[in-house]
């Protein structure tokens, strides 16, 4: 699953940066790959043109016993978008 988000600037970013951080997964550059608990994704920011780009996003095991999936991990990501825009 792939997603661009509009509007993106440095606040929002970092903002997003310190919620991921929070549950373990570290932002460490503006685009790279993160992966935790069978999620996975490759992302890029690009301040200039203040999008921030979700691509293959993958939910496998563990997080798929649970009932994760790629829709509500997505819907996870634009939620705390939202509230770093706040």
């Amino acid at each position: 699953m792939n997603k661009t988000f509009n509007s993106i600037d440095l606040s929002i970013f970092d903002c997003l940066s310190a919620k991921l951080k929070g549950q373990g997964i570290e932002m460490v550059a503006h685009s790279g790959y993160l992966s935790k608990n069978g999620i996975s994704l490759d992302y890029a920011f690009d301040p200039s043109a203040q999008t921030l780009s979700i691509q293959n996003l993958k939910v496998g095991f563990p997080a798929s016993m649970i009932g994760m999936n790629e829709e509500k991990t997505m819907g996870i990501l634009e939620k705390a978008i939202e509230e770093c825009r706040g």
